[in-house]
């Protein structure tokens, strides 16, 4: 990746990233093949066979994923390095929004992501940063699209000396842990109170099937035939995790009227912000599996030749697979760069998130500073 062309390009462009699951790999759960395997799950004959595997995914799930982020609320040590990086990764934006040129571009960054944990919302509050997660109100804040894209400024206590602040905006397209349904409202539920109270709920291992990377449903059906039905614990489990007001990975990911319409809303703001002449997009930790939001960045590639488009593949597989998703590009402006190796056949530039953030974002921002000096 051109640092000195990145430079350029950043300084005078619409900054937009996709975050997908990865980028929180080190501690989260990625999703694997939950997705696929709770859809499939409706195909399933038995009921008892059925509830027995949704529950397990729920709880493999629950368990990976959800429940982590009481953690991260509480700035448990298990998640320092994590947070860390989504730290440091925010502090850099932040001091390059700074050094923006171009007084005709807003001091703003674009952050879509499909994760629900609260990683990037605990770090740029840890950080005191300005950011727009679409709620307003103090009390009982409330969720609205047109709460985003506002600009902040800051005037000297003595002078009349303004100047805008950096802003970023979040949209979290598949929901997220801190969102509440009250009637037909998304409110912000700060404490994940829901959570707490379903980490309490026991169910026992030989209640449900263990879940291996490489299982299909037909495994699963098999391993459930096995179990004997806990009418009690299943029921008790799927209950209260069905109560949580998220999206879960399915295919048909939304319950309610008012996540599906959020989530077409979120999505027609990501193509008009991609739509944007001189937009830059950069994916991390994102294998374009949701079909929506693949079939939508392909097109607005297709039809914006302003656009650039730069995913960072976990790995030469996930290399080889990104590039199979975007081979009808007509601009050639999607650019999908892999771990690269030294004469030695090591990795010189393995994926993590801390290298991302050193070996591209900060000599991004340190070149940038130099510039400014």
């Amino acid at each position: 990746m051109n640092i000195e062309k990145l430079k350029d390009i950043v300084q005078d462009c619409n900054v937009n990233f996709l975050f997908g699951s990865g980028m929180s790999a080190e501690y989260l759960r990625t999703l694997g093949t939950i997705e696929i395997l709770l859809t499939a799950v409706e195909d399933v004959a038995n009921q008892e066979h059925r509830d027995i595997i949704r529950t397990s995914l729920y709880k493999t799930y629950f368990d990976g994923v959800i429940e982590k982020n009481l953690n991260i609320l509480n700035n448990d040590n298990s998640t320092t390095a994590l947070m860390d990086n989504y730290k440091n990764f925010f502090t850099i934006f932040n001091k390059i929004l700074l050094q923006r040129k171009s007084t005709l571009l807003s001091k703003q960054i674009n952050i879509f992501t499909t994760n629900i944990d609260i990683c990037i919302e605990k770090a740029l509050e840890d950080k005191a940063f300005e950011y727009n997660d679409g709620f307003i109100g103090s009390f009982k804040p409330k969720f609205d699209l047109s709460n985003f894209k506002k600009s902040l400024f800051k005037s000297s206590l003595h002078f009349e000396n303004k100047s805008e602040l950096p802003v970023f905006n979040i949209y979290k397209i598949h929901g997220s842990l801190t969102w509440k349904m009250i009637r037909d409202n998304i409110h912000f539920s700060p404490t994940l109170k829901l959570i707490k109270n379903i980490s309490e709920i026991s169910v026992s291992d030989d209640t449900l099937v263990n879940i291996d990377s490489n299982d299909t449903i037909k495994t699963l059906e098999k391993k459930s035939s096995k179990i004997t039905y806990n009418t009690t614990e299943i029921k008790n489990f799927k209950n209260a995790y069905e109560k949580l007001n998220i999206v879960n990975p399915t295919k048909d990911k939304f319950r309610t009227t008012i996540l599906n319409q959020t989530y077409y809303e979120l999505l027609r703001i990501y193509s008009n912000e991609l739509e944007k002449d001189n937009s830059i997009l950069f994916v991390l930790g994102f294998s374009f599996a949701d079909e929506h939001i693949r079939d939508l960045t392909l097109r607005v590639a297709n039809s914006n030749p302003t656009l650039i488009i730069y995913i960072i593949a976990y790995d030469d597989y996930s290399n080889e697979d990104l590039k199979s998703k975007f081979t009808d590009i007509k601009y050639n402006n999607v650019k999908i760069f892999a771990p690269t190796k030294n004469e030695d056949g090591d990795d010189n530039f393995s994926y993590s998130f801390n290298n991302i953030n050193s070996k591209i974002f900060k000599r991004l921002e340190l070149k940038i500073l130099e510039d400014r000096i």
